[in-house]
């Protein structure tokens, strides 16, 4: 790879992000680097742009963030997708902050010890802030070096392809410029070598480019089947006379450590009248009125997801208890009119929005 080549582009062509200081040279605030990355994971940069941005803004350092509630992460995370990433941010937060230190280690080793910093965040964090010679690999790097040497390996996520991506990716990190390499090979996956139609007229290594040069571009990374899962599911909006919509903590099927409304797979067509599965929430001698209100659809990584939403409205006032006695599950009565500040999650935010005012 020629690496002098990539770095002049890049300097050329690195787009203006929050995260990336003016000067490419110079070291970065770790925090920083570990946010941004976090948020990068399954997230198009152009949607975290804004992310970034307000949440540096409510959480500007670890100790700020170290001090704050999930619920207040989960807020600022909303939209964003798996939430585990906004709950393991917390956890480390907390880790990192009641250190001896108060700051991020600077070893591979205890960095992935911390809680959602895997291989790449850490690679990244001790490449970009600490200019340490670390390699990084994600999906950017991982198809340009399939194109660049034509490697063909497959299942692409086997032991063997990425013992061969993280050889190549420690090769171009040994270097006093690691950090301008990870990074201009991140800004090369996303802007030029795209995984449809890549510009390789404009990618500065099209010169040694095997796949480029063999007219095989299309061929590389080689392709691999997502098995995408359908899921049908029915939601429960359960509201008490004095208007309060029941959440509920662990058990859902996929927010098991968040509050959510109550869900469950279903039939399609199977939501007419009051379900068995309601009981496990409520006294069904209270209901008063059960309603069809509509029908959402939701992915969620490899879940295609369709939901009816019944609302079930109840002819008592909202319980003072924060247990269910039948599951021991914890429970909330939220007041309707904070229903979408409280749920962190567009599932529910979808359920909501079939609700008539």
């Amino acid at each position: 790879m020629d690496c002098k080549k990539l770095r002049n582009w890049f300097r050329k062509n690195a787009a203006e992000l929050p995260w990336r200081l003016s000067d490419l040279d110079a070291p970065r605030d770790p925090y920083a680097v570990w946010i941004s990355e976090t948020m990068l994971q399954q997230t198009q940069v152009s949607t975290v742009r804004d992310y970034f941005t307000r949440w540096m803004k409510r959480f500007p350092d670890i100790e700020t963030l170290a001090a704050t509630t999930e619920e207040e992460v989960f807020k600022y995370w909303q939209g964003l997708g798996y939430y585990s990433r906004a709950r393991n941010i917390l956890k480390t937060a907390k880790i990192v902050a009641e250190g001896a230190t108060q700051k991020f280690p600077q070893a591979r080793k205890e960095l992935e010890a911390l809680p959602g910093i895997g291989a790449y965040t850490a690679g990244a964090i001790l490449s970009l802030a600490f200019h340490q010679q670390e390699a990084i690999l994600d999906g950017n790097l991982v198809r340009i070096f399939s194109r660049l040497y034509a490697i063909g390996i497959l299942p692409v996520d086997s032991k063997e392809a990425a013992d061969t991506y993280w050889d190549y990716a420690r090769e171009v990190a040994d270097s006093p410029k690691a950090y301008m390499h990870n990074e201009a090979l991140m800004e090369l996956g996303r802007t030029v070598c795209k995984v449809k139609n890549p510009e390789c007229t404009s990618c500065p290594l099209r010169d040694t480019c095997r796949a480029h040069l063999e007219n095989r571009t299309a061929e590389f990374p080689p392709s691999k089947k997502h098995i995408q899962k359908d899921w049908h599911g029915t939601v429960l909006i359960i509201e008490s006379s004095d208007h309060k919509i029941l959440a509920i903590h662990g058990g859902q099927k996929f927010f098991k450590n968040q509050f959510t409304l109550p869900h469950f797979e279903s039939p399609r067509s199977a939501t007419a009248g009051l379900p068995a599965q309601a009981e496990s929430y409520i006294n069904t001698d209270h209901v008063a009125v059960v309603e069809n209100i509509g029908i959402f659809k939701h992915n969620i990584t490899i879940h295609k997801i369709e939901c009816d939403v019944l609302h079930i409205k109840l002819s008592s006032k909202a319980p003072v208890r924060n247990k269910l006695a039948k599951t021991a599950h914890e429970i909330q009565w939220i007041e309707r009119s904070d229903a979408t500040e409280f749920f962190a999650n567009s599932f529910c935010l979808k359920a909501l929005a079939l609700l008539k005012p």
